[in-house]
């Protein structure tokens, strides 16, 4: 796993969640981060061209709540810019694609659960083949129809996809959340985002 050295601007985008603080306090131990954290509600698209790196917060409800974030993916897409979805922002990219929501039948909230990694994967560099992740969730991805332009990368003993790739751009997308203390390697995930920037 690869640290970068040099101070890199990265925007985290906020979309009203409690989980928000928990990732900012998580991406601070990284000392080569210049962070900034704007608001999903009044955010301008325009100004993420000055940022080196992109995440997308969790938050409540569906992306189709959020249509700022199809504006965030059409940026991303065209300017190359590394990005990361968390959660929501994982089910955004995957949305944006072209794959399709879900509810899952029981909310899964809290729990940690083991996930398979692909040995493809650029965000799971050096994992070993499975790992423990924290979830928190009521939607998910389907398997069904999905998007070529993405790859999944992960997926849960239930088959429920975990992480996603794009075959050729730096955005990754993963369901569980990095900054939980269920996802004891979360850290190590976020140095392999950063190694993309």
């Amino acid at each position: 796993m690869t640290n970068f050295t040099t101070l890199s601007k990265v925007m985290l985008i906020d979309n009203q969640d409690s989980f928000t603080f928990n990732i900012v306090d998580l991406l601070r131990k990284f000392p080569s981060i210049d962070l900034h954290v704007r608001s999903s509600i009044d955010l301008d698209v325009s100004g993420l061209i000055d940022f080196d790196a992109l995440i997308i917060s969790p938050g409540p409800m569906t992306p189709g709540d959020f249509p700022v974030l199809a504006q965030v993916l059409t940026f991303a897409e065209q300017t190359k810019k590394p990005l990361l979805g968390i959660c929501l922002g994982h089910q955004a990219i995957c949305s944006h694609f072209g794959a399709a929501l879900n509810q899952l039948e029981e909310v899964v909230h809290g729990q940690q659960h083991e996930i398979r990694i692909s040995k493809n994967s650029k965000l799971f560099a050096g994992f070993p083949e499975r790992i423990k992740v924290g979830l928190y969730h009521s939607w998910h991805v389907s398997t069904q129809d999905f998007p070529e332009k993405l790859y999944i990368t992960s997926q849960s003993d239930q088959n429920v996809i975990m992480a996603v790739e794009h075959r050729s751009l730096p955005i990754f997308g993963i369901q569980f959340h990095p900054e939980s203390f269920l996802t004891p390697q979360g850290k190590e995930i976020l140095t392999n985002f950063f190694a993309q920037v």
